[in-house]
């Protein structure tokens, strides 16, 4: 068991590892976390925030730090502790970071070297950061907790389940509500590459696009909301991923698999191919290329149609997830990084 100081920015937008995931896994692991969770993505309240952050004399009585959400939370760190400060740190530094390097929307290119300088060891989601800039490359891992299929259990506490029922595979199947759909966030290049494929898809099949969302009063019931969302997930005959602005697989992709639903994937190149490669093509997952939206559209009617190949798809990345990528994987070889 190790004493893990937890660094996390707390955005919805940033799925449930930010949220919950790290911190009860890390838990549920043996390890004892002290939880340091800045209010978003972006720089703000200083003064108030450093009031309740850990200072380097109590982080010093940890085992580890990690800064997850890396590229995100270096600024927080900046601000609230400063490098000077922060370099009395006796303990490992630990970052882990969550898109690729080439974002120039974010400046990551650039940011590179001051983002290296505040911790010892890197954990890159993709393939071509962890070789041009010295780290490990760690796919994301799916909160299997949550994101699964359904078991006779599913009616009582989804979260206080273990990872694996024995009969997953014949439990794999359940309603499909839905032929298509996207969950997330619709940017403007999402938005463009929807309009056009939508005109390729075919009468009759509809593409459900949006977000999963409970709330009430007190804002958005964030253990409510992911529940919602791996339901959402599993309903889905077809995932169809929408491209993001990062190279790379991104994790919402391993929480569809892990419930069961296919997933249609852009096809990446170049230096970025590599990531491609911990799911086969029309085994796991199945890929698609940018920009032929007519082809697209014609792998959707296909699987579509043949339901005994899409399911046989989904059961085999479901199984993929389930054996060799889940977050509790993921995060004993991050903490094997300082051994």
């Amino acid at each position: 068991m190790s004493r893990i100081a937890l660094f996390t920015p707390h955005n919805f937008l940033a799925s449930a590892y930010a949220l919950f995931s790290y911190r009860e896994t890390l838990e549920r692991m043996g390890h004892e976390v002290l939880n340091c969770s800045f209010p978003g993505n972006v720089v703000q309240d200083v003064e108030n925030v450093r009031k309740r952050m850990p200072t380097i004399e109590e982080l010093n009585q940890y085992d580890v730090v990690l800064s997850c959400y890396h590229e995100y939370i270096q600024s927080w760190l900046a601000a609230v502790y400063g490098f000077e400060n922060w370099s009395k740190l006796k303990v490992p530094v630990i970052a882990r970071f969550d898109e690729s390097m080439d974002r120039t929307d974010l400046h990551l290119p650039m940011r590179i070297p001051e983002l290296k300088r505040w911790a010892q060891f890197y954990s890159f989601p993709a393939a071509q950061d962890a070789e041009k800039y010295g780290g490990d490359w760690l796919p994301f891992g799916a909160d299997t907790r949550i994101f699964r299929p359904n078991w006779p259990s599913d009616e009582q506490n989804t979260r206080d389940h273990s990872i694996i029922h024995p009969n997953w595979e014949s439990r794999a199947q359940c309603e499909k509500k839905f032929d298509i759909g996207f969950i997330g966030t619709l940017y403007p290049e999402r938005k463009k590459y929807l309009d056009s494929l939508i005109q390729h898809v075919g009468r009759g099949i509809a593409f459900h696009v949006g977000n999963a969302i409970v709330q009430d009063l007190s804002g958005i019931r964030e253990v409510e909301s992911t529940v919602l969302l791996a339901e959402n997930y599993r309903q889905c005959r077809i995932f169809f991923c929408l491209p993001p602005l990062s190279r790379l697989i991104v994790a919402k992709t391993f929480d569809v698999m892990a419930c069961g639903t296919l997933v249609m994937y852009p096809r990446l190149f170049g230096d970025a191919e590599k990531n491609l490669s911990i799911f086969e093509d029309n085994r796991h997952i199945v890929y698609y290329d940018i920009g032929y939206f007519a082809h697209n559209g014609k792998q959707i009617r296909f699987f579509l149609e043949e339901a005994e190949q899409r399911e046989t798809i989904a059961r085999a990345g479901c199984a993929k997830v389930h054996q060799d990528y889940t977050l509790d994987k993921l995060l004993n070889r991050l903490l094997s990084m300082i051994q």
